[in-house]
């Protein structure tokens, strides 16, 4: 642990402070209502950073009123759209949102935190990329990125699932059988049951995910010309589900994973005073 914080220390120690690009002030009553700012780090370039976000640990408005939102839970890791569709080399650019400020104020007294940058670039284990890997249905994909963060990915097939919808339904047979059910009861409740068991859309690729340390940050597709296919990534019925709105992976796609580790993980104090509000 001690030899991290002085991994992040030196990091972040060669990081130059935020500066900010642009403030945005909705001071209504409104569901939109909020402060946003946006900073950018120029020495570090957009392309490099896959996701962030910003903990904010003060931010106090010249009237001395808490810009904090205590009621909204910890921000997550956000990805940089910048990053995966521009090669765009310039800066990398975060944006904090917060409270709205007090009419009368003209300015942020103090705000100050962390910015958290996912840098997979840093460590060689922040990436798993598996090519055609809808040919290993019904095994578990190997990458040495897995291994290094403790993380079992494997592709369900659909004789699996058929298995064990099977296996499901005739454990709940038995436990509606022992509960007194009738034949012709017991098998209109099995059918409502086992009809949206374990079935998916089409195009959807089902996995079985082990990832104690919660290291994965997203799971996309790579198509054949190389361009990433975002896909949604949902937990049902104690798997991961993949989905591309329909789109099919095809032979030749990708599976990329992004973990997150203790070396791509860049952490950077951050402190904004007397900032200006429009």
């Amino acid at each position: 642990m001690k030899k991290l914080a002085l991994a992040l220390l030196f990091t972040s120690s060669l990081v130059a402070q935020p500066v900010v690009k642009q403030v945005n002030d909705r001071r209504t009553n409104g569901s939109f209502s909020q402060l946003s700012i946006t900073m950018e780090l120029p020495n570090i370039k957009s392309k490099e950073v896959a996701a962030s976000r910003v903990l904010v640990s003060n931010a106090v408005d010249d009237s001395g009123r808490s810009l904090i939102d205590s009621q909204a839970g910890e921000p997550q890791l956000q990805p940089n759209s910048r990053a995966l569709y521009s090669d765009d080399p310039g800066p990398v650019s975060i944006s904090v949102d917060l409270k709205n400020p007090a009419r009368k104020s003209k300015s942020l007294k103090s705000v100050s935190g962390q910015i958290e940058l996912f840098m997979p670039s840093k460590d060689p284990n922040s990436v798993a990329e598996i090519a055609k890997f809808t040919s290993f249905s019904g095994k578990t994909l190997s990458h040495k990125a897995f291994k290094a963060n403790n993380v079992e990915i494997a592709l369900v097939s659909e004789a699996q699932l058929a298995a064990e919808r099977k296996r499901l339904g005739d454990a709940k047979a038995k436990e509606l059988k022992d509960s007194g059910y009738d034949d012709e009861t017991l098998k209109s409740v099995l059918s409502s049951y086992t009809d949206y068991l374990l079935k998916f859309d089409e195009g959807d690729v089902v996995l079985r995910v082990k990832d104690d340390g919660k290291h994965i940050q997203d799971i996309a597709y790579v198509d054949g010309k190389g361009e990433v296919k975002r896909a949604s990534v949902n937990d049902r019925d104690g798997y991961t589900v993949l989905s591309t709105w329909g789109e099919k992976p095809e032979a030749d796609w990708k599976l990329r994973v992004n973990m997150k580790t203790a070396k791509n993980i860049v952490r950077v104090p951050f402190s904004l005073t007397n900032v200006p509000l429009p």
